[in-house]
């Protein structure tokens, strides 16, 4: 009696389960694996990741794709117009799925009032076999282009890659825990070995290409090796800046826009200019609602703008 006493252990759950972070990053690691980036290898490439904010597990997958692109002998570069090469990426989805099936009688809840007092008012559940599967589904798509010349160059294609993990129950008993998460099949979290347990319970459902995320390597650092230079036009001139591509409209808002029909004015004689352009200004005096279901403007105007090759005005 002198020996006896207690312990006691303070446990918490995290918001998500263990489970689900591990069948989300199985998936994204076999996603990302899938990926060839030989063609990029040895050249300067600049990663955005801006169309993967918001995304479940978003650094993860960041990480695992800079991470696989120096695997594969990529020059990383930490400023954008620093690269002649940009590599986007996206995510089409990254999420659980979960299926239930029971053999038995489910929990079921008896109506106020039609029990007698002192009786329960929910049946539990008492099941002869339970099932329980969960996915983990990663869908990711990059692609790599010349930023200089504006050229795609590679992209990886875009297949859902799935994670599961699948728990069974027998007469209450379990669960018996099997999946691509899982080393082998588990009882109660510890490995057992089953008659009917395949060998590919921990195989990967795909095969990686080139170097695995998911695997030691070494990576032997060669002092000799020299990165690319940044891109530039020729030398002795300043490298271009890369800018992000812009909306062009079919139809300039310096032009006449449809609906709208000028009349010219004649220009004047001191408009001539030592640059080679003119500039002259038209009325618009002519209504084409009729044509387009526009309406001029009282008292709106015009500039249309050419080039003239001779001294003498220029027809426009």
């Amino acid at each position: 009696m002198a020996l006896v006493g207690c312990g006691t252990t303070r446990m918490s759950d995290t918001l998500r389960t263990g489970t689900e972070q591990m069948l989300l990053s199985t998936a994204i690691d076999r996603s990302i694996s899938e990926m060839d980036f030989e063609v990029l290898s040895g050249k300067d490439v600049y990663f955005d990741p801006q169309y993967l904010r918001g995304v479940s597990d978003e650094g993860y997958i960041i990480s695992s794709i800079r991470q696989k692109l120096l695997a594969e002998g990529v020059f990383l570069k930490a400023v954008r117009d620093e690269a002649t090469y940009v590599v986007e990426a996206r995510a089409g989805a990254v999420g659980t799925n979960r299926q239930d099936v029971l053999i038995g009688i489910p929990q079921t809840s008896l109506p106020t009032g039609a029990v007698a007092a002192g009786v329960p008012t929910a049946i539990p559940e008492i099941p002869f076999a339970k099932k329980t599967n969960q996915k983990g589904v990663a869908k990711i798509a990059v692609f790599a282009y010349n930023q200089v010349t504006g050229q795609a160059l590679w992209q990886s294609g875009a297949e859902p890659v799935t994670a599961d993990a699948r728990d069974t129950w027998v007469l209450g008993t379990g669960p018996f825990q099997r999946g691509s998460i899982y080393t082998g099949s588990n009882f109660m979290g510890q490995r057992i070995k089953l008659p009917w347990t395949r060998s590919s319970d921990n195989s990967a459902n795909s095969v990686a290409i080139g170097v695995p995320t998911n695997v030691p390597r070494l990576f032997p650092e060669d002092p000799g090796v020299v990165p690319p230079s940044p891109p530039s036009v020729a030398k002795g001139k300043e490298a271009p800046k890369a800018t992000p591509a812009s909306f062009v409209p079919a139809v300039p808002p310096s032009q006449p826009q449809p609906g709208r029909i000028p009349a010219t004015s004649p220009p004047s004689s001191t408009s001539s200019s030592t640059s080679g352009f003119r500039s002259d200004t038209f009325s618009l005096t002519q209504d084409a609602q009729g044509s387009s279901g526009g309406n001029a403007a009282a008292g709106a105007a015009g500039v249309f703008i050419y080039r003239s090759t001779t001294s003498q005005p220029a027809t426009p």
